[in-house]
């Protein structure tokens, strides 16, 4: 068992705050959805704003971080951040017209790259200190903030309380965590200092192929996020609370898995443990989508549902940890900038694959759109991740 030293705490600190304002604007699309009054298809149109404020944050990230130093970087990304959810909270409070949501979205987006990038490159620091894989640890602070952030919306939802207030209660708890925690960051090392000099060199096979799986294993996070809400309340019939029943039980299996899977990685290589929880989600999201066909209604069609949403969500845990832990080992290119791209990449499927979702569910059905995820997730099993 590795010490939970101080520059550890507050890392772990940093992926949660990360995972407590995805959590809170992910499970609040439905509500914007209902708000504006959106099909699918124009949901998707305006989700796009994220993968645009992304992609202008990929063509500096990783100058960003490598001149200020990940910590640096981390801090200012992490106010950068705070204050795009401010934007978010505000386009709820004044009933904000599309064009707004537009830009709030795309701050949210650009800034949480570097943010997810930043804090990555953090852990791979105290990882690499450690010496034995500690990275799903910090991710099950992300997931474990995720699942308090959805039962937040959970009893708010229930309670009437307006989205508004529930943002504006978040971002304060994620103020006073920055606040508190900044001052204990890992400085950048030795080789993250030798790195400022090298800067962005262009990435070996195993490494692109470490990039490729993180955009769709992102993408497939991202979608459930994004519109696991939307299927209860849509394609299931759901109301209320039962509502965000699918995105509480992703969050808290993904937070049992991480906290759980460091030691299967130590004991049985990432690879391995990879493929076992690709499946997992591929089996977990067929059972779910394939729920409302099932002749079910009701509370055994909504548990059924649930089910399924809980087996992938075990399964997504382990995957993103693992490729940043590669990343972060690869000899192809400096630590720092080998996250940057696979950070990069995986936040572009978050960001990306969503809005092309309310493309294809309003041309199908959004059973069909997600369930895209379910082969795309069986693919990695062939992708040719390098043994450990």
């Amino acid at each position: 068992m590795v010490a939970w030293s101080r520059e550890r705490i507050a890392v772990a600190a940093y992926f949660a705050v990360l995972g407590l304002i995805c959590a809170t604007w992910g499970s609040s699309i439905d509500d914007m959805k209902a708000l504006l009054g959106l099909t699918d298809s124009q949901q998707g149109w305006l989700l796009l704003s994220g993968p645009v404020g992304n992609l202008v944050s990929f063509t500096f990230a990783s100058a960003v971080v490598t001149r200020l130093g990940s910590r640096r970087c981390l801090v200012l990304a992490a106010s950068v951040y705070l204050c795009a959810a401010l934007g978010m909270a505000a386009c709820f409070f004044f009933r904000a017209p599309v064009p707004f949501w537009c830009v709030a979205i795309a701050a949210l987006g650009g800034t949480g790259n570097i943010f997810n990038i930043s804090v990555n490159t953090q852990g791979g620091i105290v990882e690499r200190r450690a010496g034995c894989t500690i990275m799903n640890s910090f991710h099950a602070m992300f997931s474990l903030l995720c699942l308090a952030g959805g039962l937040l919306a959970l009893v708010t939802a229930s309670w009437c309380v307006p989205v508004e207030y529930r943002f504006l209660g978040v971002i304060a708890a994620a103020v006073v965590a920055h606040l508190a925690f900044f001052p204990c960051l890992p400085k950048d090392n030795d080789v993250s200092r030798k790195e400022k000099g090298e800067g962005f060199r262009r990435p070996d096979m195993p490494l692109f192929l470490i990039g490729v799986a993180a955009l769709v294993v992102m993408g497939c996070e991202g979608s459930i996020s994004d519109w696991v809400g939307v299927f209860y309340r849509d394609s299931l019939g759901a109301v209320g609370g039962r509502v965000k029943w699918g995105f509480c039980a992703v969050a808290a299996m993904m937070t049992l898995g991480r906290f759980v899977t460091d030691s299967f990685v130590n004991r049985f290589g990432g690879v391995r443990v990879f493929r076992v929880h690709s499946a997992l989600v591929a089996s977990g999201l067929a059972v779910a989508l394939l729920s409302p066909f099932l002749g079910l209604s009701g509370l055994p069609l909504h548990l059924l549902a649930t089910a399924g949403y809980a087996v992938a969500g075990y399964g997504i845990s382990a995957l993103v940890p693992i490729l940043y832990s590669k990343a972060n080992r690869t000899k192809s290119m400096p630590a720092g900038s080998a996250i940057t791209f696979v950070g990069s990449m995986g936040f572009l499927g978050y960001f990306v694959w969503p809005p092309m979702i309310g493309q294809v569910a309003d041309a199908t059905s959004l059973s069909l759109a997600l369930g895209i995820f379910a082969v795309l997730i069986l693919v990695c099993l062939f992708l040719h991740l390098a043994d450990d």
